[in-house]
């Protein structure tokens, strides 16, 4: 059987795919941060609290979270694999803190001494390293401790129009910026943060709950894929 698309070839007798050697080729051999972030969703996050909602690659400001999670609190979490500088690392962290209670940094354990001197006390540090057979084992380092100085207007301003709708029960004839201008009026911070995480949990929360439903039939690196199009693996293997 050859699925073109990919250019999968099943051959009797248990040899994997293509897309499985590509696979295991990249999760053992290229420590990239698709590779590390599939290891730190299998190690630690689903081993976590099942109600929580994760995300893969959300926009912050400036900034793109490579991951987060959100049940009663909601964490960032930016990976700096050996293959990355830390030049952006500083704007990146401040984007966080502004929405975030918990903020994290995920590297190596070769690299997590040596994170730079800007990086807060408050924030959260997982190292790693790669296992004999390719996947990544976690060490937390340092926990996080708890943000309470949101920036409530970057908030409202990552959560698009109806959503604040929702949220805040203002009516929808309003525009986003008057929206979010009477928000900023009618609710204090501890509210609109409870707002912010509410909007993630109920956009991406159907998204999360098939990604786990699938990741047993998905291979590591289509992880990010499978999040953002619910597709039946079926289709596309």
């Amino acid at each position: 059987m050859v699925e073109a698309s990919l250019g999968a070839q099943v051959v009797d007798g248990g040899t994997a795919t293509v897309r499985s050697f590509i696979n295991e080729l990249l999760m053992r051999c290229y420590p990239n941060e698709s590779a590390v972030k599939a290891s730190f969703v299998d190690g630690v996050i689903l081993k976590q609290t099942a109600r929580a909602v994760s995300i893969f690659e959300l926009p912050v400001g400036d900034s793109r979270a490579d991951f987060c999670k959100v049940n009663g609190h909601s964490s960032a979490y930016e990976v700096k694999t050996d293959l990355d500088t830390f030049y952006r690392l500083e704007k990146q962290l401040s984007d966080y803190y502004d929405v975030f209670d918990y903020v994290y940094i995920i590297t190596s354990d070769t690299r997590w001494r040596a994170l730079p001197d800007y990086v807060p006390e408050t924030c959260g540090i997982y190292s790693y390293h790669q296992k004999r057979d390719g996947r990544y084992a976690f060490t937390l380092r340092q926990h996080s401790q708890l943000n309470r100085s949101h920036d409530s207007e970057k908030q409202l301003s990552i959560m698009p129009k109806r959503d604040l709708v929702i949220e805040s029960g203002f009516g929808a004839n309003l525009s986003k910026e008057a929206l979010a201008a009477q928000c900023l009026t009618a609710f204090d911070s501890r509210t609109i943060n409870a707002m912010f995480k509410s909007y993630l949990k109920r956009r991406y929360g159907n998204r999360w709950e098939y990604f786990k439903s699938v990741r047993p039939q998905i291979f590591e690196i289509d992880y990010e894929w499978f999040f953002r199009n619910n597709l039946n693996p079926s289709i596309i293997y």
